[in-house]
């Protein structure tokens, strides 16, 4: 991981490409947002009476590559977006404009986040969390990467033993509007002990910080062949590294369900940290080698990919929404006694209408030239907010 300078210097920092964004970073959201579909619809086969053997194997699969990965890589993409987003207020000066304008754009995730957890389903919603993490990262945008780094390795290192050692019951959960009756449980929940814990976010969002300020110096060093190359590896030796502590652990006798060396996912644990952050690290490097920051896709799907993976906001409130719609109407249909997952609840089936219409999105967005319908509100309240700044669509 090379960490690179604040972007605040009288030197502008210009787009990589003519339109202002990045593709394969567009490609890379895409993914995660389909990993994160795969999770939400795959996984609960599991938890089905009567399975078929297909189905329990689609569980087995989504729990193994798609639990922890992607919303790890939408986490640090999350904080790559971050200094995309306000590099242009940085480079002349404009500080305070450009933690405003991140701290307005994690502010209006997380009210979208308490809408959607009103809302019967069987996903964990990640915004409230996703954009307080995002609210304490904006000010971290001012600090160099090299006080970051060490930053990072220390929440990493010391984030589960301090969340252990917290007292009280752990939050499986995501908070909603009517949590909030216990502010303790929430806050504990919320910073240390919840599904997707800020100790765990934050580490993952200032990772994508400085990934993205060492590609901005890369690129204009004209040594971004060398960046990926080294990111990709860095990336995939630190996800070995992950993998291999409960390992190591198991054969000195000390492989203990929770313990600082295991790697399940969303414990935050630092195999936990090191697997899934690695992991994104690598497909990230491995993009960028693929698809440098000054080439565009071609190719309708391409561009339809690329478009879908633009629209993160829109594509997640989306498919929450159809999986709540889906699950409302499953019931209604049972008589109020759901014992299986119908088609259109779980399984591949449904797994692939979500990701059609994904693309499909992508492919309308792509052909008119757009951007996603929230991510385009939440573009002009963050002008109105934070005004005077020329900003790219990140």
């Amino acid at each position: 991981m090379i960490s690179a300078p604040l972007l605040s210097t009288s030197r502008a920092v210009h787009a990589p490409s003519g339109g202002g964004r990045l593709d394969f970073l567009d490609l890379a959201r895409a993914l995660a947002v389909i990993g994160m579909m795969s999770a939400h619809l795959l996984a609960p086969l599991a938890a089905v009476p009567g399975s078929s053997d297909f189905q329990g194997l689609l569980a087995r699969a989504a729990a193994l590559f798609a639990e922890g990965y992607p919303s790890t890589l939408f986490a640090v993409i999350g904080g790559s977006s971050l200094v995309l987003s306000t590099r242009r207020r940085l480079a002349v000066g404009d500080r305070r404009g450009a933690v405003v304008s991140a701290l307005v754009r994690g502010l209006c995730v997380c009210v979208i986040g308490l809408v959607l957890e009103l809302l019967p389903s069987s996903v964990m919603v990640v915004l409230v969390p996703f954009g307080l993490a995002m609210m304490i990262t904006a000010p971290l945008l001012l600090v160099p990467s090299r006080v970051l780094v060490p930053l990072i390795a220390v929440i990493a290192v010391g984030g589960h033993p301090l969340a252990m050692a917290v007292p009280g019951r752990v939050e499986l959960g995501t908070v909603t509007l009517l949590s909030l009756a216990d502010p303790l449980a929430v806050l504990r929940g919320i910073v240390l002990t919840g599904q997707y814990p800020l100790i765990t976010l934050v580490p993952y969002l200032l990772t994508g910080v400085v990934l993205m300020r060492g590609l901005l110096r890369a690129h204009r060093s004209l040594v971004l062949a060398k960046w990926s190359r080294r990111v990709a590896a860095g990336g995939v030796l630190a996800a070995a590294l992950g993998h291999a502590l409960p390992l190591l652990a198991g054969a000195f006798g000390h492989a203990e369900p929770g313990s600082w060396y295991m790697a399940d996912p969303h414990t935050g644990t630092l195999g936990d940290m090191l697997a899934t952050a690695g992991v994104a690290a690598a497909l990230i490097g491995l993009l960028t080698g693929l698809l440098p920051a000054d080439r565009r896709v071609h190719g309708r799907l391409s561009r339809a990919v690329r478009a879908a993976g633009a629209a993160p906001l829109t594509l997640y409130v989306g498919h929450v929404l159809l999986t709540s719609i889906s699950l409302i109407l499953a019931v209604v249909l049972s008589g109020g006694e759901l014992v299986a997952m119908p088609w259109y609840v779980a399984g591949a089936g449904v797994l692939c209408v979500h990701v059609t219409l994904a693309i499909g999105l992508g492919a309308l967005l792509a052909a008119k030239e757009r951007r996603g319908p929230l991510e385009a509100l939440l573009g002009r309240v963050v002008r109105r907010f934070a005004p005077n700044a020329e900003l790219s669509s990140r």
